[in-house]
């Protein structure tokens, strides 16, 4: 595996611990006149309906344009999250990162899901933001998987 492919793997793979940070906000992007890039409006936020306990034991998948495959992260108790690939994946990833997941953490503060992961000597955090009972990612929501 070339290096660019294994620390877009890694880097996927923290984005979707910390639940989200690779997406960029393609929802509805268009190609206007002259070139010009239109996109869809950002959603309505509301008031979360979600919050630390009705979270713990969810998981969530992320695809990420730079990744073949989407990658699940688990919200486990006590603020732990794991990021995995699919079963076909696996080896490939434990290949190219020496292990089948990350491991990172996981909190809520008000409408805020805060995600870390350390990655190669590197600590990563990503916000997103709980609108009712959906968590967004710079104005794109993430699949919840159950």
């Amino acid at each position: 595996m070339n290096k660019k492919l294994l620390i877009g793997f890694g880097v996927a793979l923290l984005a979707l611990i910390i639940v989200t940070p690779l997406l960029s906000p393609q929802g509805g992007a268009n190609q206007g006149r002259k070139g010009t890039k239109t996109s869809a409006p950002a959603p309505v936020m509301q008031p979360p309906e979600l919050d630390a306990a009705s979270l713990t034991g969810t998981a969530w998948e992320v695809k990420a344009k730079e990744l073949p495959c989407a990658v699940t992260i688990h919200l486990n108790p006590g603020g732990q999250a794991i990021a995995t690939v699919p079963p076909f994946f696996r080896p490939i990833a434990k290949k190219m990162i020496g292990r089948e997941s990350l491991i990172g953490t996981w909190s809520v503060e008000s409408e805020k899901l805060i995600a870390a992961v350390e990655f190669q000597g590197k600590t990563k955090k990503v916000e997103c933001t709980i609108s009712g009972k959906k968590v967004f990612y710079k104005d794109k929501e993430i699949a919840r998987v159950n």
